[in-house]
């Protein structure tokens, strides 16, 4: 799986084109976790 491709330019230069889809998955699943900790950390704070 390629995470990241690249071609090269008419001189000869190494040029980023493109990044896999492949991972989205995990800075959705990251912010999803980081507003469920968030919420269950303010309600924790509302409760006392």
């Amino acid at each position: 799986m390629e995470v990241l491709r690249y071609t090269t330019d008419v001189y000869g230069r190494k040029l980023l084109v493109g990044a896999s889809w492949d991972l989205l998955w995990v800075p959705v699943a990251l912010a999803g976790l980081a507003i469920i900790v968030h919420q269950v950390l303010r309600a924790r704070r509302r409760a006392r």
